[in-house]
């Protein structure tokens, strides 16, 4: 009896002992992949603020780690890479790519603007277009042409005055614009018709 006591002794021993090298072999483990998932979710926390990942430990659980699924959102808009092309480009699929992303930022058709710009610029390629930023024939004064920084400082500030100037006072297409935007009666015929095309 006593000698199954002590075989009983020794398999519970060494039962404890491989139990415990193995615990802890799995509480390593565990914290290396939180350290790892913990460093992963700063390298996308410093990309992007809303970023989360919630980890939780249960050791009652059968997978003690448990990694929460996060809510995933596509938001349309342009890369880096293609503002670059907006503004050191002029790229003209560039340029109307930003027009149709902010468009709703100022409550104005995208068409309108777009269209004013391709008319007035030469589908963004005139000098005034290419050298002042300046795609929609805008005058600072009397005799003077204005001037932007970027393509994008240009677009935005066109959204705003088509906006302030025109579309608060009910003056929303070419044909309500022309008489304050344009001499002459063609300038409404020529944008409603690149309007029309967009």
């Amino acid at each position: 009896m006593k000698n199954i006591f002590n075989t009983f002794k020794q398999f519970i021993m060494k039962f404890t002992k491989k139990t415990l090298r193995t615990s802890l072999s799995v509480l390593v483990g565990l914290i290396m992949v939180v350290v790892a998932f913990t460093t992963i979710g700063l390298v996308e926390a410093y990309a992007d603020e809303n970023y989360t990942t919630n980890l939780t430990f249960d050791q009652n659980q059968i997978m003690p780690l448990v990694i929460n699924d996060k809510k995933t959102e596509i938001q349309p808009g342009l890369a880096r890479i293609d503002i670059d092309k907006l503004n050191n480009d002029h790229d003209p699929e560039a340029i109307k790519a930003f027009i149709q992303q902010i468009a709703p930022e100022y409550g104005v058709d995208w068409k309108l603007v777009y269209a004013i710009g391709a008319y007035e610029s030469g589908y963004f390629k005139s000098n005034l277009a290419q050298t002042n930023n300046n795609f929609f024939g805008r005058k600072a004064t009397s005799t003077t042409w204005r001037s932007y920084s970027t393509a994008e400082e240009g677009i935005r500030d066109q959204f705003l005055y088509v906006k302030e100037h025109y579309i608060d006072n009910g003056l929303d297409t070419p044909a309500k614009m022309n008489h304050i935007y344009c001499e002459g009666n063609t300038w409404q015929v020529m944008v409603q018709t690149i309007m029309d095309k967009a």
